[in-house]
């Protein structure tokens, strides 16, 4: 892929570059992928001009995502989210560590950690809401399921294995 020279005492370093038949498939496919978009919007702009159903058509009960089970299922998650925040912070102002190694770089300052704790939540909701525009709902369902369990268990863990300076 790369043309690249041996080098030998004499010789200068050579800097590797992309042989001319690589970078021209690379033209060619990104030129295909404009193309098949720009054809892909046109035969999308041709049935835009269509007459848009009547309200009285679509059933706007069964497609709305606020549904009280989706608000039970975002407010768990907030909880579980907040529960799981409040025992890592005490654990670590108190001296203990952060054993999620994904978690780690987000627990040094209290507004970073509510700040990416905050963001994770957005994320499953807009995870969420984007799945249930799919009629996905079991699996809109499930991302919203899965992260308020997941922080509950660190919630639990934190409990359990708190610093022993902390306990109230």
């Amino acid at each position: 892929m790369f043309d690249c020279f041996p080098i030998s005492q004499g010789e200068a370093l050579s800097v590797a570059r992309p042989s001319m038949p690589t970078v021209g498939k690379i033209v060619v496919l990104l030129l295909s992928i404009c193309v098949g978009n720009r054809v892909m919007s046109a035969q999308e702009s041709r049935f835009a001009s269509a007459a848009p159903p009547k309200a009285a058509d679509v059933n706007f009960a069964a497609s709305r995502f606020w549904k009280p089970s989706t608000v039970a299922l975002v407010a768990l998650d907030a909880a579980a989210k907040t529960a799981d925040s409040y025992a890592t912070r005490r654990n670590i102002d108190g001296g203990g560590a952060e054993y999620n190694p994904m978690a780690r770089p987000f627990v040094h300052t209290t507004s970073i950690h509510v700040v990416s704790m905050s963001a994770l939540l957005g994320s499953e909701i807009s995870v969420a809401y984007w799945l249930h525009h799919r009629h996905r709902e079991n699996r809109s369902r499930a991302i919203l399921l899965g992260g308020a369990v997941m922080n509950g268990l660190g919630a639990a863990c934190s409990f359990k294995y708190r610093v022993a300076g902390l306990v109230a």
